[in-house]
């Protein structure tokens, strides 16, 4: 078994295949992971990219072949154009049901969801994207939620955006996307004081504070705040201070000084898959 760092912002487990086990229609299960495969032999479900599930004869590593193997894979591989040494991201779903996906489908579907949750216009095709994004990692909402903060706060910081309306430049508004990653992780609260209100409708009031107005919607530049604690970086005299990977640590408003939870401490910096073979 080999570790290395994940292109996407996901851990996951691939095994590696075979021209011989390729051309026999078979996927051999390392030992490394027959712990999550049953100890005898069994029929096993497993789902393609539709959801459809297809029983598939499988034999333990404790048979006569001493091989832990999944057969009657010869048209997933003809369909998927599996080569040899090709990679299969391997998801165990339940007791009996897994998934198998072609590394290079899973990573280029993982990006295309990505892609259409940062340009969604409305929260329920943020939702539909979102969940679409679960089904295909096998993670749960918070999962999925966690780790697009982390893959935004890799993304370099650029410049915002400015619309001119008839002689009236109007900076651009933290997208909806955005705005539903800090709501799902800050939960409302202030990122400086830990305040935070429920309004009528039950839905927790915040407002988003821009560290470096000209500067875009990038992670490192947004602040949940209160609404007092936003008055207070317009007006009041402000100092703040910034750790090496330019998050921001303290603020001072006039004479008091607080500290500011960021929710990048609590989350992975790097993800990581695990090849099999």
């Amino acid at each position: 078994m080999r570790k290395s760092k994940s292109k996407i912002p996901f851990d996951y487990i691939t095994v590696k295949t075979t021209q011989s086990r390729i051309e026999k229609g078979l996927l051999a299960i390392p030992v490394s992971l027959i712990d999550l495969f049953p100890k005898s032999s069994t029929k096993i479900f497993l789902l393609d990219g539709n959801g459809k599930e297809e029983a598939k004869k499988f034999t333990p590593y404790n048979s006569s072949s001493r091989e832990c193997r999944i057969g009657g894979l010869k048209e997933f591989y003809a369909i998927n154009k599996v080569q040899d040494g090709d990679e299969l991201v391997i998801q165990l779903l339940d007791d009996s049901k897994y998934k198998i996906i072609p590394e290079k489908i899973f990573e280029k579907e993982v990006l295309i969801l990505e892609n259409k949750i940062q340009k969604s216009k409305d929260e329920t095709e943020i939702n539909n994207q979102l969940h679409k994004l679960s089904k295909i990692t096998n993670r749960n909402t918070d999962e999925v939620i966690k780790s697009e903060f982390v893959r935004l706060a890799n993304e370099e910081i650029s410049n915002r955006k400015v619309k001119i309306v008839p002689q009236v430049k109007i900076k651009e508004n933290v997208p909806l996307p955005i705005r539903k990653i800090l709501l799902e992780l800050y939960k409302g609260k202030c990122q400086v004081s830990n305040f935070t209100f429920l309004m009528k409708n039950g839905n927790p009031y915040f407002e988003i504070h821009h560290i470096d107005p000209y500067k875009g919607n990038h992670l490192k530049n947004l602040l949940v705040v209160s609404p007092n604690v936003h008055s207070q970086f317009t007006f009041a005299k402000l100092e703040q201070k910034f750790d090496e990977e330019n998050w921001l640590r303290k603020v001072k408003f006039n004479d008091r000084t607080f500290s500011v939870f960021q929710m990048i401490d609590k989350l992975p910096k790097f993800f990581g898959k695990e090849v099999h073979y």
